[in-house]
């Protein structure tokens, strides 16, 4: 390798930070890792001239699907910079960024039931990316201006043009340089290591490694070798040589445990076959993600038949839409057993209680759970904190069964059915405070508003939908308040599902994202006219509802016969006060 490149590197970061730049290096893997060696050195350096540059952010974002074992070793390098940050007097600062709640894939798949990303479901690309780490990281830079009162905050990414042919094509077209800093849609952005191939990153790291080289990454870079050696088959061969369209030698790519944007997750599963004694705990995730893509077109099964928007005219769309209640239930059962089964094991093998991964906690439970009570379709209310108590107060196992992939066919066109007149006729008053009486001890004697409403439940706003995990509200409610209200009879057989968030709002277990109120109302409304309709036919109601749907032709004729009707109402109105000689 030719040191140039690194001392080059050094340099422009070692410039930047002269000139009040504060820069941040989002670190997940071996090319942004070399980013962010030569973004101590350069910090360093620059000290040497002015001890009050920087500071410089090493950044990481937990998608809590990533490959575990992979992030939990970056987790280990923030450990080894914060060490080196101290022995050197150097300004930098780790930080684990996260999606928001709402975001997080177990929420969206089992929660909100979004279909899995795939090339066909995925209509704008990886829209993941954005949800899970760009989003994340613009909140984060947000932050830093408002913290250090400047715009002058660049991000370094460890994007290479000999990656991909897309990569380069994506580097070109922000017009990224590996000296200066240009704006971008993220903000100001760097691609230092832009022009670098796969043998200068790894020959910088095999610098360090021999300890040729002095920096940060010496006690992690033999881990950073080890873990993609064996995500390569357990070879890594340096000077394999590079083509523009791949990236080969220890060139494995580590990504969600959940992508189905690939046909299969090569490098989980060569990191498996080299070490199932190191890597083998995440096999259920493999099995799981297997589940997902051979169900994903298996309609009946896990798609529900009614969607969540109401339309003009108090319609909503009948057809396959997203997953279905059911179906969210069983994926639910699935992944707090394999998180129960990771628990097991950990303690058999270490001796004490702990785990290497969590997919589902206090507060993606009661997240899941209030997006099942906003759609409807629960037979009993609280169904996701039923399931947690199954598997973690009971003991209850769910094995993923075994599944063949169901091929994708052609869907029916959609169809309307009109839900205004369940709306009067079950009583569907939303968040009206009809049915909370009883449940709450000390509750706030006071009511919200929206328009001429003045008895909907107390709630609190946020900047984003929130479940309060602080104050330890949440692991009680799950644990004992729950359980506790169940044997009190006040979530039995009859009960609407919808009483339960009503709860959770007026004790302030859930923030709302503000100015969502009104539409959360509505949308309540639909929810109860869904879970009247199941408990009155039961599992059958969203077929009923497709066969007394219209199609679209006659949804659209219908919406102009009632525009009409307004109309010469209207105009009869206007002619009456006429005649009656009220026109002024």
């Amino acid at each position: 390798m030719q040191l140039s490149k690194v001392n080059r590197t050094i340099e422009t970061f070692k410039n930047l930070f002269l000139n009040n730049w504060i820069i941040t290096v989002g670190l997940s893997g071996k090319d942004s890792a070399c980013v962010s060696h030569c973004a101590v050195e350069g910090l360093k350096a620059a000290m040497d001239v002015n001890p009050m540059v920087g500071p410089l952010y090493l950044v990481t974002t937990n998608t809590t699907i990533d490959n575990f074992e992979l992030h939990g070793f970056i987790l280990d390098v923030h450990a080894g910079a914060e060490q080196y940050a101290r022995e050197f007097n150097l300004p930098i600062i780790t930080k684990e960024i996260n999606p928001s709640l709402s975001s997080l894939p177990m929420v969206e798949y089992i929660g909100r039931g979004k279909l899995l990303r795939t090339p066909a479901t995925s209509t704008n690309g990886r829209d993941c990316t954005i949800e899970w780490k760009i989003d994340p990281m613009k909140r984060f830079l947000r932050d830093l201006k408002n913290t250090h009162q400047t715009n002058k905050i660049a991000s370094a990414s460890g994007t290479r043009s000999l990656e991909s042919v897309s990569r380069a094509a994506n580097i070109e077209k922000r017009n990224e340089s590996a000296v200066g800093v240009v704006e971008t849609n993220l903000g100001y952005t760097i691609a230092p290591i832009k022009d670098w191939t796969l043998t200068d990153v790894w020959s910088l790291l095999n610098l360090i490694e021999s300890d040729e080289i002095e920096s940060y990454l010496e006690s992690n870079a033999q881990g950073l070798r080890k873990h993609y050696s064996a995500g390569n088959d357990g070879t890594c061969d340096l000077f394999a040589g590079e083509k523009l369209s791949s990236d080969k030698a220890c060139g494995a790519r580590f990504g969600c445990v959940l992508c189905a944007m690939v046909e299969n997750d090569a490098s989980l599963e060569s990191q498996i076959s080299t070490s199932f004694e190191t890597y083998g705990y995440m096999a259920p995730m493999l099995k799981f993600r297997e589940f997902m893509i051979n169900t994903l077109y298996d309609y009946n099964y896990s798609r529900s038949m009614l969607g969540r928007q109401l339309k003009e005219g108090g319609y909503v769309k009948v057809g396959y839409n997203q997953y279905s209640i059911a179906y969210r239930q069983d994926l639910l059962r699935f992944m707090l057993t394999i998180d129960a089964q990771e628990s097991e094991a950990f303690y058999e093998q270490y001796g004490y209680d702990g785990c290497r991964f969590s997919m589902i906690g206090y507060k993606e439970l009661l997240m899941i759970q209030y997006q099942w009570i906003r759609e409807g379709g629960e037979k009993l209310a609280g169904e996701a904190l039923r399931i947690w108590h199954d598997v973690h107060t009971h003991g209850k196992r769910y094995a993923i069964p075994e599944t063949t992939y169901a091929e994708p066919k052609p869907l029916p066109k959609y169809r309307y059915y009109n839900i205004n007149g369940y709306v009067k006729h079950h009583a569907c008053t939303g968040l009206h405070e009809d049915n909370v009486n009883g449940l709450l001890t000390g509750r706030l004697h006071r009511s919200a508003k929206i328009g001429n409403d003045v008895d909907l439940v107390p709630f609190e706003e946020g900047e984003k939908a929130e479940i309060d995990g602080e104050s330890g509200m949440a692991w009680s409610f799950v644990e004992h308040w729950f359980p506790d209200a169940v044997a009190g009879g006040h979530f039995d057989e009859g009960k609407c599902p919808t009483t339960l968030l009503k709860v959770m709002l007026e004790c302030k277990l859930l923030k709302l994202r503000k100015g969502t109120l009104p539409r959360l109302h509505k949308e309540v409304q639909r929810a109860q006219v869904y879970n009247a309709l199941s408990q009155t036919y039961g599992d059958c109601y969203q077929h009923l509802c497709f066969g007394a749907s219209i199609s679209e032709e006659e949804y659209k004729e219908n919406l102009k016969a009632g525009l009409q009707r307004q109309e010469t109402h209207k105009a009869q109105s206007a002619f009456d006060f006429e005649q009656a000689g009220l026109v002024f």
